[in-house]
């Protein structure tokens, strides 16, 4: 058997992980491996052994992944994967160095009290590292990260990056562990724990980003005066969650799933505004407002006005359009609002829910009325000359642009999508702000001036 030497002869179709691991291994020069080496595949044969291999044996973990991303990336030509390798070094520098999380962020798929998915998250969302796409830098992150875009020695940067964000971290961890290590030390409360590694990193990208907008911080500033300017920040979260009730408390750590993380990072970003009124970030400000009770009722009362004004009119415009017929012009939407009605009956009565039978006309949804209104925008009757056409009654000027038919109601998918928002009121997350209370109130008052 003869092998040519030279580049990209072979593909590996099975086994990449143990030849990666074994080519940095004591035994590279001494040991053989036997391998099955298939000759003349066509292409779209070796394609489907590969995927028939891959897809159906273990997959590799997400904490392996991360370890693999530094030796794979490092050195890559794109900027996107080489932050993943840096992302993934200060995973594991946190871990292995004698810092306060020593051991206990899991590396590879060895365990540990911290898993490394929501350090990844983080990193690479705090701002503590610029967004990028490719090799496009969001410019509007590169200015608070701790890397500096501008150099193109890609290796040195990445290092020296990696070494000042380390450095900031363990510092910021190392407070929570020298001032108060009843929370550092209880893996069910809000810092050290995998549900509150997120929040906590976030928070320290967040103040990071603030300060460094004040002119407070730059990115020359090291990791002690970094960490120096932030800790009366720091220390006023700290000093807030251990002085929540029990029951306080409790109402934040009893949310599970994807909505803690982001609901832990405005919780403690409302404890540090509620002492330093000047850090109040926009998502913040946003987050209050959707908690705000008073400005959901005006929103929901808006949304109401606005979804009844609709009906109205649409069923009254086809009513004289129409006259008699004028359920069989929308039969199709009809017969839909008619099975959603008979739904509706059906998980009333096993509910044990004493209600008359619902009438199909409760049943429109918006898509509805935006399929009538597009259908008969300009029609009239002939022997009715006040009659207001759909075109007349629901053409709105939202900043859309105001010169076809689909620009005059494009208000309506954006009302269609606030209201699923004053609709669930249950959910804190997915409520009204303030701008977009704003934009009802306006379509509310475009209609009913009209």
């Amino acid at each position: 058997l003869k092998i040519p030497n030279e580049y990209a002869i072979a593909y590996i179709i099975d086994g990449q992980h143990r030849l990666y691991g074994y080519a940095n291994s004591n035994f590279i020069d001494t040991n053989t491996i036997p391998v099955v080496a298939l000759n003349g595949l066509e292409s779209v044969e070796q394609l489907s052994l590969f995927m028939d291999i891959n897809q159906n044996q273990k997959a590799v973990s997400p904490s392996l992944r991360l370890v693999l991303e530094e030796d794979l990336y490092w050195d890559a030509d794109r900027a996107d994967s080489r932050l993943k390798a840096l992302r993934s070094s200060i995973i594991k520098e946190l871990s292995i160095s004698t810092g306060p999380l020593y051991n206990k962020v899991s590396i590879g798929e060895d365990p540990a009290l911290l898993s490394a998915d929501p350090f990844a998250k983080a990193i690479l969302r705090s701002g503590l590292l610029p967004k990028v796409k490719g090799n496009q830098y969001d410019d509007g992150t590169t200015a608070a990260s701790l890397y500096n875009v501008n150099n193109t020695n890609h290796s040195q940067e990445m290092t020296k990056a990696k070494k000042n964000i380390v450095n900031f971290l363990n510092m910021c961890y190392e407070l929570v562990e020298e001032d108060y290590p009843t929370t550092f030390d209880d893996d069910k409360f809000f810092i050290v724990s995998n549900r509150g590694t997120y929040p906590f990193i976030m928070i320290l990208g967040s103040l990071n980003t603030f300060l460094v907008e004040e002119n407070v911080l730059n990115i020359k500033s090291s990791s002690k005066d970094r960490y120096i300017n932030i800790e009366k920040y720091l220390r006023a979260l700290l000093m807030g969650l251990e002085e929540l009730s029990d029951e306080d408390a409790d109402k934040y750590l009893i949310i599970r799933g994807a909505g803690a993380e982001t609901t832990w990072l405005r919780f403690f970003q409302s404890i540090i505004n509620a002492k330093y009124s000047e850090y109040e970030p926009l998502d913040l400000i946003d987050w209050k407002e959707r908690q705000n009770e008073a400005l959901q009722d005006e929103g929901r009362k808006y949304g109401e006005q606005i979804e009844k004004y609709m009906k109205n009119h649409i069923l009254n415009n086809l009513k004289e359009l129409y006259k008699n017929k004028w359920e069989l012009e929308i039969a199709n939407i009809m017969r839909e609002c008619q099975n959603r009605a008979s739904l509706e009956d059906e998980k009333n009565y096993k509910e044990g829910i004493e209600k008359e039978k619902t009438d199909w006309t409760e049943m429109f949804n918006i898509n509805d009325y935006k399929s009538i209104i597009e259908k008969h925008w300009t029609k009239k009757p002939n022997d009715n000359t006040s009659f207001k056409s759909f075109e007349t009654i629901f053409s709105i000027d939202m900043g859309f642009g105001f010169n076809s038919k689909a620009e005059k109601i494009k208000w309506i998918s954006h009302f269609n999508s606030y209201r699923n928002l004053w609709a669930h009121a249950g959910t804190k997350e997915k409520r009204l702000n303030k701008v977009e209370v704003e934009f009802l109130e306006k379509i509310y008052t475009q209609l009913t001036s009209a």
